[in-house]
């Protein structure tokens, strides 16, 4: 296959780099069983969702931030709802990814997907399409360029699609952007138990964090 797309002036697929791995890596990458059993060419390589994105949105460049600190129930399976904060350990989750402004690092918005591969709690990287929505995120791992479809966590309804199968919401909209025009989606608003538990970036603070009452 080959890109058939209308190409904006300025969009990802005008740099031969960003076309050549698209057209191998996208369009003509042959997958295992495996791949093709868990939806990793539908989720994580959608083709629509490529060409829509890179042929309409240029790469920016970001800082982000990769894995945080979150209180988790000692035992699997445990009724987090029931549960005071000082009865929960923190622990490492890699749920989502935080954009951050390259210049002065504030925060930009939160995506998730399907396959992220990305090295360390913090760096620079670049992502195409509108980050409050949905695009294509840009790493290099191990040395090794990886693109993916990312989305945000709030286009599910729930905490527990938000920071898992969010691919499938991701693509849908991913598919449809277009700069200057809004995606008619909803943005759920997260619920304040679940926003409780989280704590820093890791990148922000290595060491586990203390419990509530210490120091």
């Amino acid at each position: 296959m080959t890109i058939d797309v209308p190409i904006r002036p300025g969009a990802a697929l005008n740099d031969p780099e960003t076309y050549r791995y698209v057209e191998d890596e996208i369009l003509n990458k042959q997958y295992n069983a495996l791949d093709r059993r868990v939806g990793t060419p539908e989720l994580v390589y959608n083709k629509d969702s490529f060409l829509n994105v890179l042929a309409n949105y240029p790469w920016q460049e970001y800082g982000y931030k990769y894995g945080r600190w979150q209180r988790e129930g000692v035992f699997e399976g445990t009724n987090l709802d029931f549960i005071p904060l000082k009865w929960m350990s923190w622990e490492r989750r890699y749920f989502t990814v935080l954009l951050t402004h390259p210049a002065n690092g504030q925060p930009v918005a939160e995506v998730a997907g399907a396959g992220l591969r990305i090295d360390g709690p913090a760096g620079k990287l670049l992502f195409a399409g509108d980050p409050h929505y949905a695009g294509i995120l840009n790493v290099v791992t191990h040395g090794r360029r990886h693109m993916s479809v990312v989305g945000s966590p709030r286009l599910a309804p729930s905490e527990k699609d938000r920071h898992g199968p969010i691919a499938g919401p991701a693509n849908k909209v991913a598919q449809g952007l277009v700069p200057g025009r809004r995606p008619q989606v909803r943005l759920f608003e997260p619920d304040p138990a679940w926003a409780s538990r989280l704590g820093p970036w890791i990148a922000d603070q290595p060491k586990r964090p203390p419990k509530p009452g210490k120091r």
